[in-house]
């Protein structure tokens, strides 16, 4: 009877490691979300062309600006707005979304004519620029905030949206002209 009850025991050892083996669920995958509405994609390319214009005239600001508050603010836009660019474009991949980063060619000679002016012109210019900038920006966030059809772009725009204002009274405050609505 000790012989079969050791061998019964030995078993059962020998049989648990294949035993836990089986039971271990597998890993699964989750399936990759569905690809962005038209609408939601558009937003994501505008977005992502606002974030490359304002990270390229904040770097010429950083090196450019007359003003030492002028000058931290631009380097708080290139942070700010390379960190969002960054979300936004983690975000569009997990769609199947590349977004390009080329900013139109109106943008491009907006940032030529500032890369001209010196002192507190450029500072001006630049400020006046950042306020109409982020007010038109602030427009298109809310709206996605509102109407984005993936949950986690409407909470990406919603957050942008409050960066987006803070942004604005930041250029507001230091002598940026009230911008003129344009939506």
């Amino acid at each position: 009877m000790k012989k079969y009850a050791a061998w019964f025991l030995c078993a059962s050892v020998a049989a648990l490691p294949v035993s836990s083996f089986a039971r271990a669920p597998k890993a699964v995958t989750p399936p990759a979300p569905p690809p962005f509405t038209d609408s939601d994609t558009t937003f994501a390319e505008n977005a992502t062309e606002v974030n490359t214009f304002e990270i390229e005239i904040s770097q010429l600001a950083t090196a450019q600006a007359k003003r030492q508050k002028v000058k931290d603010l631009a380097a708080d836009l290139v942070k700010q707005h390379t960190d969002n660019q960054n979300k936004l474009s983690a975000l569009a991949l997990q769609h199947g979304l590349e977004l390009n980063k080329d900013m139109s060619t109106d943008e491009q000679q907006i940032i030529d004519r500032l890369k001209t002016e010196k002192g507190h012109r450029f500072d001006r210019d630049y400020l006046d620029i950042q306020a109409q900038a982020h007010s038109d920006a602030l427009a298109m966030f809310q709206n996605e905030a509102e109407s984005a059809s993936d949950p986690d772009l409407k909470s990406y725009a919603s957050a942008t949206a409050d960066a987006t204002q803070a942004h604005l009274n930041d250029a507001l405050k230091l002598g940026a002209k009230k911008p003129t609505t344009t939506h």
